[in-house]
């Protein structure tokens, strides 16, 4: 009897162990990272298989270690979920991490222990290594990336740049982002700089990257004019590259090569206009420097050019024929200057022109109002003023004046024109009266030749008729010129508002 009470009180405590072996929860099996892990984030996700209990709260208990021994763990907690999000972690740091599971007193082993380490720096983007040419707030970059991962748990990143490699010389910059780009500020010019970056946050710093090295522009880069260039006028634009990160450009210009009382001017923008300075028939030297707070570039090269000594015609052609009775004598526009003498003659000789008029420099042309002789042939020059500097005049050329089929001597002719009111309180009224469609050049010019208003009209068949507002123009004398083709009209009205 004691033997059989013997065996049953075995069998009963096997019966127990075997139903607690049952209901025991299982160790966790880790996922990510995996065991062996390199190129973590400082707040790298731990993450593991989720545990099935016997219907009570499963609970982990997570250890991180930088030890497999985990005798001082920095993280030992007991959560909820399978998951954990790590948090300022050292950079190039291994770690040892372990999970066991618990429903209520009933605790499972330990999984296996993984590891992983962290990053140890970060990789340079730009510029690129022995870059040139680049600008004083050149901005530097890093890889947001460690592999094909995006970095993340890091505050901030640190750039240096300095032409020490050591980085400990008073050309120092030193500068952080919170981004991974950051631009510098007025590094010196023509220096050859070495840069590195560095990922931080409150608890580390990384180690410091590799070191790549770029040189800064030494000078500007004249644009235009071209050096050697002729035939300028009066109000040139000087151009140049501009530089990001300078705050001005000193800019001069002179008549000598050795820049002796030079114009020196400072300027935001990366042009100057000459207009001014200059005079006819002379050759000038210009060349520009950058400048920041804490340095001034070299003289970029040295250009010149040479303003124009007289007025180069265009229209009509030296010795052109079949010109109409009114032509308009044209000439290559020369900048920055105050006004054109036009002269026009039957001879060669300009001892007592038959017209001398006075352009506006803004035109480049003179209008012929008065109808020219027919068969005759005509001289023409034409210069240049500015103040009381001139050029010489222009080349002598000539044209020859044809017959001119005039409107009055065809179907359309004057009888069939008809301009009013005259005078002129504003408004001004063209009535044409055609037997074919044609196509009329209208001009409205003073007695100097210069033209206030010009249009092309198409005038049909019958009666046509066309409005002009004339309220811009002063009171005075103008002529209404109507042209088509080779055939003219003109009417001499009064402005009187």
């Amino acid at each position: 009897m004691k033997k059989l009470l013997s065996t049953l009180l075995f069998l009963f405590v096997i019966a127990i162990i075997s139903l607690s072996a049952q209901n025991r929860v299982y160790a966790p099996t880790l996922i990510d990272p995996e065991n062996g892990d390199d190129g973590q984030m400082p707040d790298v996700i731990l993450d593991w298989t989720a545990v099935g209990g016997s219907g009570g709260t499963v609970e982990y208990q997570i250890q991180l270690d930088i030890t497999d021994a985990f005798t001082s763990p920095i993280v030992d907690e007991t959560i909820e979920f399978s998951g954990y999000q790590t948090a300022l972690l050292l950079f190039g740091q291994e770690y040892f991490w372990r999970v066991r599971a618990m429903e209520g007193s009933d605790v499972s082993d330990w999984s296996e222990t993984f590891s992983f380490i962290t990053f140890e720096t970060v990789v340079l983007n730009k510029p690129n290594n022995n870059a040139d040419e680049q600008n004083p707030n050149v901005e530097f970059k890093c890889k947001d990336r460690i592999g094909s991962a995006l970095i993340t748990g890091v505050e901030h990143y640190q750039f240096q740049a300095d032409t020490s490699e050591n980085f400990d010389s008073p050309l120092l910059f030193d500068g952080f982002s919170e981004i991974v780009k950051l631009h510098a500020s007025f590094l010196h010019f023509g220096e050859t700089y070495n840069w590195r970056a560095r990922a931080t946050h409150t608890s580390d710093q990384s180690a410091w990257s590799e070191i790549w090295a770029f040189t800064v522009i030494p000078t500007v880069a004249l644009d235009e004019p071209g050096n050697g260039a002729t035939d300028m006028g009066l109000a040139n634009e000087l151009t140049w590259d501009g530089i990001s990160g300078v705050l001005d450009y000193t800019c001069q210009l002179a008549d000598n090569a050795g820049f002796a009382g030079a114009l020196s001017l400072i300027l935001e923008e990366p042009t100057y206009t000459t207009d001014g300075f200059l005079s006819f028939g002379n050759e000038y030297f210009w060349r520009v420097r950058a400048n920041h707070a804490t340095d001034t570039s070299a003289w970029s090269e040295e250009r010149n050019f040479v303003t124009i000594n007289t007025v180069l015609l265009s229209f009509p052609e030296d010795e052109a024929t079949d010109i109409v009775i009114n032509p308009r004598l044209e000439w290559d526009m020369i900048t920055g200057v105050d006004s054109f003498d036009v002269q026009y003659n039957y001879t060669p000789n300009f001892d007592d022109p038959c017209c001398t008029a006075r352009i506006a420099g803004s035109d480049n042309f003179f209008q012929v109002i008065y109808n020219l002789e027919k068969g005759t042939p005509y001289y023409w020059r034409c210069r240049a003023m500015k103040g009381i500097d001139t050029t010489a005049w222009s080349e002598i050329w000539s044209f020859t004046v044809e017959e001119e089929i005039g409107i009055n001597e065809t179907a359309f002719n004057a009888s069939n024109i008809n301009i009013y009111p005259n005078p002129s309180n504003g408004k001004l009224f063209i009535d044409i009266t055609a037997e074919e469609t044609s196509e009329v050049n209208i001009y409205i010019m003073d007695l100097l030749g210069q033209i206030h208003i010009e249009e092309t009209m198409m005038f049909g068949q019958g009666n046509s008729s066309k409005v002009f507002d004339l309220n811009e123009l002063a009171n005075g004398l103008y002529i209404v010129k109507l042209q088509n083709g080779e055939q003219s009209y003109s009417y001499k009205i009064t402005v009187f508002k």
